[in-house]
């Protein structure tokens, strides 16, 4: 596979979730590198650069490829501050692909494992979104034999939650696909609300899919606890910075589907949103379960560093 195939699934969004996504971002990387024709340092940059802005339009949101944009980065100068030849440099690309890819998926199972001991035998977990975290922990707690029940929202407009349903049932557990609006009134029969994070802000609030703002506010109602689940990874090295998070508006055709607005009418369609850090019970990650207040001193450094 080429590294424009990569980016082009990512358009397209056949690679979903932030830790996927961001797994996805490194392997386009160092292919771009390794499909560089060049034989001078310029060219190699160049290309890195260029593959790194196009990923970061692509995904402005995901704090994994922001973390992977700037791994490759500083690995290109360290290898370039060393006298190494192009060769040298795309090998040590491939070295660092395999690695951070490696590294993710051992952290994703890491947490899963902590993810699956706060679900309990017989619990009710409701989830908004489609999230390689959240579907982990619910193979995890399948692992551990207990039986529970999921409710997930549509998670519209892609209708996200429908796939979270289809892993539920591949696992073996009984599960329910609720409106978006029903959250309040669903929530209040669950145990524990989980969802996933695309981007962790220093203060502890994160960024997700539209609408689970609206679950965290109805599951503090009801005195229902949310969990986060998300590797380290996604503490946005930009926000750390003083970066504002980016949250980015979608095309109203999503939202629309053929229906001409209208005039005076606008469509508002922002894919994702943040939800203070007030409201999460715990973040889940690779080391255990991490305070929303903790949480921002634990971004993930590159497996070069």
């Amino acid at each position: 596979m080429k590294a424009q195939e990569i980016i082009q699934r990512i358009a397209a969004m056949e690679v979903r979730g932030g830790s996927a996504i961001g797994r996805a971002a490194v392997q386009a990387l160092a292919l771009a590198v390794e499909e560089c024709d060049g034989h001078n340092h310029a060219e190699l940059r160049a290309r890195l650069e260029s593959t790194g802005k196009e990923l970061l339009r692509l995904t402005p949101v995901m704090a994994t490829v922001a973390s992977a944009a700037r791994g490759a980065a500083q690995l290109l100068e360290e290898r370039l501050s060393t006298g190494a030849t192009p060769e040298e440099i795309k090998a040590a690309f491939q070295t660092w692909a395999s690695e951070e890819i490696r590294e993710s998926e051992e952290r994703l199972d890491r947490l899963a494992e902590y993810g699956a001991n706060v679900i309990q035998e017989g619990a009710i977990v409701m989830t908004h979104s489609l999230s390689d975290s959240v579907l982990r922990t619910l193979r995890a707690v399948a692992r551990q034999r207990k039986n529970i029940g999921i409710i997930a929202t549509e998670s519209r407009p892609l209708l996200e939650g429908r796939r979270t349903l289809e892993a539920a049932s591949e696992i073996g557990f009984t599960s329910q696909l609720i409106p978006d609006a029903a959250m309040a009134s669903r929530v209040k029969d669950a145990t524990v609300a989980l969802v996933g994070a695309d981007a962790i802000l220093p203060s502890g609030a994160f960024v997700n899919k539209t609408g689970t703002f609206l679950l965290a506010l109805s599951a503090r109602y009801f005195g229902v606890p949310l969990y986060v689940a998300a590797e380290t990874t996604k503490v946005d090295p930009r926000t750390v910075e003083g970066h504002p998070p980016i949250l980015g508006e979608r095309s109203p055709e999503e939202l629309t589907q053929g229906w001409k607005p209208p005039r005076g009418v606008t469509v508002w369609n922002k894919f994702f949103e943040l939800t203070p850090g007030a409201f999460v019970e715990a973040y889940v990650t690779e080391g255990g379960l991490v305070g929303p207040g903790s949480i921002g001193g634990l971004r993930h450094r590159g497996a070069h560093t």
